[in-house]
């Protein structure tokens, strides 16, 4: 019985080759991560929409159930703001994400941010009951928790939907006039 020989000869990949095959992948991915952290910031962006689209749910359901006065503010967790105008007269709070309730402002548990999008503009537009719009892509709302403030008795009662930094204290995007946050969802209600 013969053995047979075994071929030495076979040769892999030169050295040329494979750094071509490593300069086309390093393209391939220098193309990738632009697009994909474009993707990852429209959903960021998303995701704040949809807690905008629930804390406004909620507001407008408390202010269906009656919120009208102090004592019914405070009893759903609301800050009530006597402004000695009826029509600037207001029950406002935190949105809670984990609960779906609300905490007064200045709680000591409304000191965790959830808000996800960053500086990075992902492309997302939204307007809703504001001529300035809802939502900016551009702003960083990494440190921010979503605030609502309902006026029952306006004139047109109404409920706003707005973005505030926990760190600074002041509304994503800033104001357009004292106490008038930039971006904010303005439903109104009669």
């Amino acid at each position: 019985m013969r053995l047979s020989k075994i071929n030495y000869n076979n040769r892999g990949f030169s050295l040329g080759e494979l750094l071509i095959v490593v300069g086309i992948i390093g393209v391939l991915v220098a193309v990738a991560i632009p697009i994909l952290n474009w993707k990852l910031e429209s959903s960021r962006e998303a995701y704040d929409i949809y807690t905008m689209r629930q804390a406004a749910s909620a507001a407008v359901d408390l202010y269906y159930a009656g919120i009208t006065d102090e004592a019914s503010a405070s009893e759903a967790g609301l800050k009530w703001w006597d402004n000695k105008n009826i029509e600037q007269d207001n029950a406002a709070g935190v949105y809670d994400l984990g609960t779906g309730t609300f905490l007064p402002i200045k709680s000591s548990d409304a000191t965790v941010s959830y808000g996800k999008g960053t500086t990075i503009d992902g492309g997302t537009k939204y307007t809703l009951g504001n001529a300035r719009g809802a939502y900016a892509a551009k702003e960083d709302y990494t440190n921010a928790v979503v605030m609502i403030a309902i006026y029952p008795n306006a004139t047109r009662p109404h409920v706003d939907i707005y973005w505030k930094d926990i760190s600074t204290g002041k509304y994503v995007g800033g104001e357009k006039a004292k106490n008038d946050p930039k971006y904010s969802i303005r439903i109104m209600l009669k």
